[in-house]
């Protein structure tokens, strides 16, 4: 079914469906000043083409695996509401790459993007009008561990998280992270390429 939403029933997809899914430990991210397209199906939620600026390149970011957290919260008056996006991760360590990449970055608009280590679909949130900033940036070097919690929100409501599909999302400006996160770049998509 193509076109604008219909009022339809969503049955369950598979058995184990709410089972907890593997992602890749990088998270990958980007500045919406630096994204030339951005758009998505007429039902708001699936991104069908997505294309940077000349010389502009995302990055990713090391995450400790297990605390990849990518949701959205609906919230907001009645007439209102709408969701607001989430990216959660620890990133282990307080190496100075790091703390320029908090530091340079605390106020800008960012997009994220998180991709499962199975399947075609990964989560993105964030949106040109809506993006995330960084909310939270909490250090830890004690007894216990050095890592910095992080966590991305927007600061407006929008809607649900979108679905892009790997094959859409170009590459990093690191040729070991494209691997890692089995990246093949969407030069054809783009239309003349990073």
């Amino acid at each position: 079914m193509s076109g604008e939403y219909a009022f339809i029933s969503v049955p369950r997809k598979r058995n184990n469906a709410g089972r907890a899914t593997g992602k890749k430990n990088y998270i990958y991210l980007f500045r919406w000043d630096d994204v030339k397209t951005f758009t998505k199906d007429e039902k708001g939620v699936r991104v069908t083409a997505f294309a940077f600026q000349a010389e502009k390149k995302p990055i990713g970011v090391y995450a400790t695996q297990s605390t990849i957290n990518i949701y959205d919260t609906a919230e907001g008056d009645p007439d209102a509401r709408g969701f607001i996006h989430h990216v959660d991760f620890e990133h282990p360590g307080s190496e100075v790459e790091f703390k320029e990449f908090l530091n340079n970055n605390v106020n800008e608009n960012l997009g994220a993007i998180v991709i499962n280590c199975a399947g075609e679909d990964c989560k993105i949130a964030g949106t040109p009008c809506t993006p995330l900033s960084i909310s939270t940036a909490e250090g830890q070097d004690n007894n216990e561990a050095n890592k910095t919690t992080i966590n991305l929100a927007s600061t407006l409501r929008g809607d649900t998280l979108g679905v892009i599909a790997k094959s859409l999302i170009p590459l990093t400006d690191d040729d070991t992270i494209n691997t890692v996160l089995a990246l093949t770049g969407a030069e054809s998509s783009q239309g003349g390429g990073v």
